[in-house]
């Protein structure tokens, strides 16, 4: 629990206070249904929601604190008045922060962080008590939240950075103070709202340029954007791939139907890994999460047992086996990069036909076509047997999977898609499921179970 007294809350905040009572609150909430006697309510206002609409309930539940807009004060409650909430809610987790000494590891990029998030996380959880993350907690409410979660116990922190335009990532940065900051890579994903793969770099490069000068930047050196960042890093910089001469280098990848297997060579140190998981894009975020336990001084037995027994994340490359069938659940979100990589991992289990299950890929503006299209094409190369597209981007999809020749199937709703395929289906089918979140592909995943 974060602890403050209301001089504690008027410093962080730069707040105003009348009466300055000598109480400690117990904890801080931006959510009524969470608060607890003696705790510090935050009034948050974004554009669908007052927070101070809601102070009534905090003092009911037992808040005995509030920090409120400039002459929002209410009778009942300590007020702290300032002038924006949600700048005093990251100021308050930034004072908070300062107040423990250890190594935090903050991890952005357009795809993988969150995988390469938890995987950070188990092998730093060999030596260490580790706070990470959770869920989507990713962005200005979500940090701040994770980072007052922080406690005496804590020996290490891993967070995610998630950003939507220029300046997001410097906003986070600046709150969390990160003593290690990793970019996984940079596509194209947001790129309707920044224009170009390089405003993405730019965007994502903004952890590097506020990282410290006694600072760790950890860079992913296959790809040519991030390589570039470690030009403005003050600090010392750390290096991962498989196709340069990197730092942490992983080679000679062996694929079973469990996992893979491959060798890392970490400065002087070879050996070897298994990650149960496929594709080889995550072993470029084992490697990312063996180049920060190296800089944190885990053995490598140890960082060889996080990894090996990674147990991943749900609708993350999470594989469903069936008597007859397997799915690989990718369906927690999509952008180009993510499902190209998708694509091709699926053929790395075991199975007589591939069958791809696709929604659409967000936000990709007037990309969107010829990105869609990239992947229907791709889907042809790869060799697989059948498509089910659903959405109205996948249209794309489903015409250049279906001039590669592939079986196509265009639907309508999840319910839709499970049916079609349960009409064609057979013994030995891999099945790639996958879409942006707005198409809660996991349905289909769903609506399958109920067949077998």
């Amino acid at each position: 629990m974060a602890k403050f007294t209301v001089h504690d809350v008027v410093k962080a905040t730069k707040g105003f206070c009348n009466n300055e009572v000598h109480i400690e609150f117990q904890d801080v909430s931006t959510d009524t249904r969470t608060i607890e006697k003696g705790f510090l309510f935050v009034a948050l206002r974004g554009d669908t929601f007052d927070g101070h609409d809601f102070i009534s309930t905090a003092i009911e539940k037992g808040a005995t604190g509030a920090i409120v807009e400039k002459g929002r004060s209410v009778e009942g409650i300590v007020c702290i008045e300032v002038d924006n909430t949600l700048k005093a809610y990251q100021d308050l987790a930034n004072f908070h922060r300062r107040r423990f000494s250890i190594p935090v590891v903050a991890i952005t990029g357009s795809s993988g962080k969150t995988t390469t998030k938890e995987m950070v996380a188990a092998v730093l959880g060999t030596e260490f008590n580790v706070l990470k993350t959770e869920k989507n907690f990713n962005n200005e409410i979500g940090l701040p939240k994770t980072l007052l979660q922080l406690t005496e116990a804590h020996e290490a922190c891993v967070v995610e950075m998630g950003m939507r335009g220029l300046g997001q990532i410097e906003e986070l940065a600046l709150i969390a103070e990160p003593t290690i900051g990793m970019i996984t890579n940079v596509g194209t994903s947001h790129i309707e709202l920044l224009g170009s793969q390089e405003a993405v770099a730019e965007a994502k490069g903004e952890l590097i340029r506020c990282l410290g000068d006694d600072s760790i930047a950890v860079l992913n050196e296959d790809d040519s954007f991030v390589s570039a960042m470690s030009e403005f890093a003050k600090g010392k910089t750390m290096t991962y791939g498989i196709h340069s001469n990197a730092t942490i280098r992983g080679s000679h990848l062996g694929y079973k139907k469990d996992g893979i297997k491959f060798t890392c060579k970490a400065y002087d140190d070879v050996f070897d890994v298994f990650l149960p998981m496929i594709g080889e894009y995550n072993v470029y975020n084992a490697l990312a999460a063996i180049a920060v336990g190296r800089a944190l001084g885990v053995k490598v037995s140890k960082i060889k047992k996080g990894l090996g027994e990674f147990a991943g994340t749900p609708m993350r490359q999470e594989i469903i086996s069936f008597p007859n069938i397997v799915i690989l659940n990718d369906a927690y979100n999509a952008n180009p990069s993510s499902m190209s990589e998708a694509i091709k991992a699926l053929g790395q289990l075991e199975g007589k036909r591939k069958i791809a299950m696709l929604g659409d890929m967000l936000e990709l503006g007037s990309f969107t076509e010829e990105e869609h299209r990239k992947v229907g094409k791709l889907l042809g190369e790869e060799g697989y047997s059948v498509v089910f597209t659903f959405g109205d981007a996948a249209e794309y999809i489903a015409k250049e999977a279906n001039l590669a020749g592939l079986e196509v199937h265009r639907c309508n709703s999840h319910l839709e898609m499970a049916n079609a395929y349960h009409d064609i289906c057979e013994k030995g089918d891999v099945i790639l499921v996958k879409g942006s979140r707005g198409l809660r592909m996991e349905r289909v995943v769903e609506e399958l179970k109920e067949f077998q």
